[in-house]
């Protein structure tokens, strides 16, 4: 009976999402399946089709209203099949009701899907922004509308020198080679994607058909797309005009106005980015953070046109999301990292399985914030704070994500799979997310308050005699800190004169000096290691013996005087004797080690060794 219930629950959000709610037409369509039912389970499998041949990143994906309606369509610019290069199969494809709407050839591979407002006319209807190769391609009303194409980049005087002097035929195929050659090896100025190509064709009548078509060509060199966002323009709201952020290969970040599709402000980043976060409004005051391929993420302001901060990452970040002031950076090492924008980092998860991909989880009724990482072993977390808070079982790996409003229904995550497939859950109504974390953060026991004890009355008198007598402690206090390093050193110097010390150090030379006892009894090994600590590398230690002093009632040491020959600096040198015991009574006693210089009295240092207990000796 409860089953029945779920089902027609998961049923009645099924047809939210669709906008259907024809008994007949439902029938047709993919009913949630059976694990939507499980009580346990957060989310409702809305629908699945691991044929669906998709294949696409987390940013080439966007959840937008294109025609006013209330319901929400699903936007993603497909790869298609990359192994077909240089036959592409990019598209753009909008999907309503879970099925294919309509589908937009691309010209390159897409890195970002963008949906933004460019004017204000009523209703709101926003134009969607495809960053493909070296241009942004604008589409509304799903009709191709502006191409934005970024701006030219400096060639090399000489590089244009030799493609002209190609066209009016003055040089050869073997010279232009050699000049490239050595253009491209400076790498004052990089070369052109055409001169690149030449450079790379072995056989001669390859490269002079090359030079022949594309002699006449004027000689360009462009930059490419690596990712892109939004910032609005003029004001907070949702439905503001937008301008577009763009990252650069060639290490710059654009923001372009939507409008009028002009360059407004042009910033430098150390390294190309990857990804971006923006918030905040252009004409006020804005922030851009963005992660780049040498490890760092940066943060951009209004008016700067180079990063105000930097983060050092300890491996290379393969997602990026913000909650407020929050940073949430997942990294190739399989770690999640929490920073605030001033680069001090709040904590850090190493994950079991290496990530696949992430989104932000956003869903303002409930107020509930949280980011969704997929790993590679088929699960996807939530992570609410530092507080891991679910965890999703996937049949296979998740290569892009997207959570937002999809048809009618407010909370939807739209997931591809590795294979192409597609997953669409949705969060349950009833759905709670307790912040109790069992993999991390602190135990339980230590949000227990601690008893303090109350103030008592001697206390209290204690407290007001330190007031009253302050000046009088602090001058005892420091006498009697002067008192004790003057003892210290005393009989630090003491120890230093008598070589008791394990470390010997004087002007020229230092030698330590460690020592291990082997065996059970009664026989035992003893072996003394010396390292010469000399600051001067080249001058060894020479002419040093070690002598022992010991009980000759307890022990018998052979030998018990060893020559040193040399010391070198930075080699550690080990010198064995064996030490016998030879009283029946079980007792112990310490051997005395000195390390002597032929031409002094005084040992250079010492050590004691307090001997173990000896086994008695078992005739057989």
């Amino acid at each position: 009976m409860s089953s029945s219930k779920r089902d027609k629950s998961a049923s009645k959000q099924y047809q939210e999402i669709t906008g259907n709610t024809n008994e007949t037409e439902n029938d047709q369509t993919v009913r949630p399946t059976t694990a939507a039912s499980d009580a346990k389970s957060k989310w409702l499998s809305a629908h699945n089709d691991f044929v669906a041949g998709i294949n696409t990143v987390g940013t080439c994906i966007e959840l937008v209203d294109l025609f006013a309606e209330g319901s929400v369509n699903l936007v993603i610019a497909d790869f298609g099949n990359i192994l077909l290069m240089p036959k592409l199969q990019t598209k753009l494809k909008v999907f309503k009701n879970f099925s294919l709407l309509k589908e937009n050839n691309l010209s390159d591979i897409p890195c970002a899907v963008v949906a933004c407002y460019m004017d204000n006319l009523q209703p709101r209807i926003p134009a969607l922004a495809v960053a493909s190769g070296s241009a942004v391609f604008l589409f509304k009303s799903l009709r191709p509308y502006y191409k934005f194409v970024l701006p030219q980049m400096e060639i090399a005087q000489v590089e244009k020198d030799v493609w002209h002097k190609a066209r009016e035929g003055n040089i050869d195929i073997r010279a232009m080679q050699d000049v490239l050659n050595d253009l491209h090896r400076a790498g004052i100025i990089p070369l052109t994607y055409r001169s690149l190509t030449f450079l790379q064709m072995t056989n001669s009548n390859e490269a002079f058909q090359f030079v022949e078509h594309y002699k006449n060509i004027e000689l360009k060199r462009q930059s490419c797309v690596t990712c892109m966002k939004k910032l609005n323009k003029n004001s907070a709201d949702e439905d503001a005009l937008n301008c577009l952020v763009i990252g650069t290969e060639d290490q710059h970040i654009y923001i372009i106005e939507a409008e009028a599709f002009t360059i407004l402000a042009t910033m430098t980043c150390p390294s190309t980015p990857t990804f971006l976060d923006v918030s905040g409004v252009y004409d006020v005051e804005f922030r851009i953070l963005a992660t780049c391929r040498n490890g760092y993420i940066y943060l951009f302001r209004r008016g700067n046109e180079t990063p105000r901060n930097a983060i050092y990452l300890n491996s290379i970040a393969v997602g990026l999301e913000r909650f407020g002031k929050n940073i949430i950076v997942g990294c190739m090492d399989s770690s999640l990292h929490c920073y605030t924008t001033k680069g001090k980092r709040y904590w850090k998860h190493i994950l079991p399985a290496s990530i696949t991909a992430m989104c932000q989880i956003d869903y303002r009724p409930k107020g509930f914030q949280a980011v969704a990482v997929a790993l590679t072993n088929n699960e996807i977390h939530l992570y609410k704070d530092k507080f891991l808070v679910d965890v999703i079982q996937v049949e296979e790996n998740i290569y892009a994500m997207k959570f937002g409003k999809l048809g009618r229904e407010d909370a939807t995550l739209v997931m591809i799979t590795k294979n192409g497939g597609i997953i669409i859950k949705i969060l349950k109504r009833t759905a709670t997310f307790e912040e109790n974390d069992t993999l991390h953060g602190p135990p339980k026991e230590q949000q227990v308050k601690i008893d303090v004890p109350k103030r008592t009355k001697l206390y209290v008198d204690q407290t007001l005699r330190e007031k009253e007598q302050a000046e009088n402690m602090y001058r005892i206090f420091h006498q009697d800190l002067i008192r004790l390093k003057l003892l210290t050193g005393k009989e630090f110097l003491k120890s230093v004169e008598s070589g008791l010390n394990p470390v010997a150090k004087t002007k020229t030379e230092a030698i330590r000096i460690n020592a291990e006892v082997h065996g059970l009894g009664p026989r035992f090994k003893l072996t003394v290691k010396l390292q010469n600590n000399s600051s001067t590398i080249f001058t060894p230690i020479i002419d040093l013996f070690l002598s022992f002093t010991y009980d000759e009632n307890i022990y018998n040491l052979s030998p018990n005087y060893i020559e040193i020959p040399i010391l070198i600096s930075g080699i550690e040198y080990g010198f064995c004797t064996f030490v016998t015991c030879i009283t029946d009574k079980v007792i112990s006693d310490v051997i005395k080690v000195f390390v002597c210089r032929r031409d002094s009295t005084a040992p250079l240092i010492s050590a004691v060794i307090n001997m173990p207990v000896a086994e008695p000796n078992i005739a057989l």
